[in-house]
């Protein structure tokens, strides 16, 4: 039997590969939800290879096995997206990143920060539907440097209740679904990097909605809170750095509500005023 051909998904702007090897159903998927993204620095080659029965799979970077995962039965794409995406922002030396969603206004990004479960990907897709673009659901790609966030455009994992709160989806596609979760590319995808604005934590709270402005160290400590290059013992001096770098020159706010995707109007707004 002849070895399947690996699917090479090219990270424009990166000089980066991932090469990914194995039933092709499951390849193509991954290729297509990975080409989008834009990484603005040299990335070493990740080879993903899954068995012919598609139950594991192994991340192999620089010849040195990264991970290895078992794959349940139906739900591949999800698993191995989220391998892919922490090697991803494992391997960044220079980019910082944390786990948020991101829109964009008139070429301005909004970064939308919160637990899991905050309701961000509703968020989203809410402000998709609002005229915003779409540059992730999944992280924020930083570029201190030049005050910049980079598109990350991986699908969104729309869950019946994230398709409940959002109201609809934005015009796009799915790429996949796996079991009750359906990978949705949004068809208005920001493709260059744009300048980074205004940063919202989106904040659980009782009755009522309340956005308001937030200091530049109380958000700080919020992001060093969350899944982000703080996590990275390494890289601790240069996140403190740059994050601090792009919030003195960014809006802080904190959207206080039980549900933010319905107030996505009012988010919508802000994103449209200029800093």
């Amino acid at each position: 039997m002849t070895p399947e051909a690996p699917a090479v998904v090219r990270l424009p702007s990166a000089g980066g590969l991932v090469r990914l090897t194995g039933p092709a159903p499951i390849t193509t998927a991954l290729a297509e939800s990975l080409s989008s993204l834009r990484i603005r620095e040299i990335l070493p080659i990740i080879d993903v290879t899954l068995s012919p029965d598609a139950r594991t799979a192994d991340g192999v970077v620089n010849g040195d096995r990264m991970w290895s995962v078992a794959l349940a039965p139906g739900t591949p794409v999800g698993t191995l997206l989220g391998q892919i995406v922490g090697t991803l922002t494992t391997l960044l030396a220079e980019s910082l990143f944390v786990h948020a969603g991101v829109v964009g206004f008139d070429g301005r990004g909004m970064i939308l920060v919160g637990e899991s479960g905050a309701g961000k990907t509703s968020t989203v897709a809410a402000l998709l539907r609002r005229g915003a673009t779409y540059l992730s659901d999944e992280v924020a790609l930083l570029d201190p440097s030049a005050g910049v966030v980079m598109p990350f455009a991986i699908p969104m994992a729309v869950k019946p209740w994230t398709r409940k709160a959002a109201g609809a989806l934005p015009p796009g596609r799915a790429v996949v679904r796996e079991g009750d979760v359906e990978f949705w590319l949004p068809n208005d995808r920001e493709m260059r990097p744009i300048k980074v604005d205004t940063f919202v934590l989106l904040r659980h709270a009782g009755p009522g909605t309340r956005l308001s402005p937030i200091s530049r160290a109380a958000l700080l400590l919020a992001l060093a809170q969350h899944v982000s290059s703080f996590k990275q013992r390494h890289r601790l001096p240069q996140a403190f750095a740059g994050f601090t770098r792009l919030l003195r020159n960014a809006r802080c706010m904190v959207l206080e509500t039980t549900r933010p995707a319905a107030r996505a109007d009012l988010l919508a707004t802000f994103g449209r005023r200029s800093g």
